[in-house]
């Protein structure tokens, strides 16, 4: 490189993945990764995502999640102009990983509430003693109960309980039929969101946000990534970028 040459997307992407690894993660490093793309223009910004999503899981894990939330919260840093330039970029370059992060079509699957749901053992207790019960009980047969009515608020109070282990919160992920909102719980959910059979479990789930996947899928490991490109089930979108992604990785 010469001397004053801007730095190359690969270099940046090592920069920007050390500087929101100091950061708490959550809402902090989601506004220090907005200012970060914010202060370059979109080209370089595609530029610097795909690189991200290049990486694949591990180190870049962190920082494409924050990149994620970023774009998807209304930042004053990233203005509606800017992501459609970048959108604009990023679709004119075949970067798909990144126009992904942009678009919310619906999912594959539409939900449709089922016509018996009740559950004997839950169907006299009220919204909030259900809330009680997810956030703090210790009981694995009522947890599972109370995590298959699929209620979002009361998946996110039991998504809190200390009791909950990594395999219980993938079936709730992978529960089919599943409420969008749910799935949604799960992925907001700061002790979950970053395991990569949690995500997995979102992003092949058919009823999830087509959104929630594509941001979801930058993170997960190759061999899964090209597992996705190829589940029939899910979004043709998500399969398209999944595609994107593992020749971009082999490339």
């Amino acid at each position: 490189m010469t001397a004053g040459a801007a730095p190359g997307p690969e270099a940046e992407a090592r920069a920007l993945i050390r500087r929101l690894y100091a950061l708490e993660e959550g809402p902090m490093r989601a506004r220090a990764a907005a200012r970060a793309l914010g202060a370059v223009e979109p080209e370089r910004a595609a530029e610097l995502i795909a690189a991200l999503a290049r990486r694949g899981a591990g180190e870049a894990r962190g920082a494409m999640a924050a990149i994620g939330q970023a774009l998807r919260d209304p930042e004053p840093d990233l203005p509606y102009a800017w992501r459609a330039d970048l959108y604009a970029v990023a679709a004119g370059r075949g970067l798909a990983e990144v126009t992904g992060l942009l678009v919310a079509p619906p999912p594959r699957a539409p939900w449709r509430p089922p016509r018996d749901k009740a559950d004997a053992r839950l169907a006299h207790l009220t919204l909030g003693h259900k809330k009680a019960l997810a956030r703090a009980h210790r009981d694995p047969d009522l947890l599972a109960r109370l995590a298959a009515e699929g209620e979002p608020s009361v998946v996110r109070e039991l998504l809190r309980n200390p009791q909950l282990t990594e395999p219980f919160v993938v079936r709730i992920a992978a529960r089919r039929p599943c409420r969008p909102e749910t799935l949604r719980c799960v992925v907001e959910s700061p002790r979950w969101r970053t395991r990569t059979a949690v995500a997995l479990a979102v992003v092949r789930n058919p009823y999830a946000e087509t959104e929630l996947a594509l941001k979801l899928l930058a993170v997960l490991p190759g061999a899964e990534v090209a597992d996705v490109a190829r589940d029939g089930a899910l979004h043709p979108l998500v399969r398209a970028v999944a595609a994107r992604l593992v020749a971009g990785r082999a490339g």
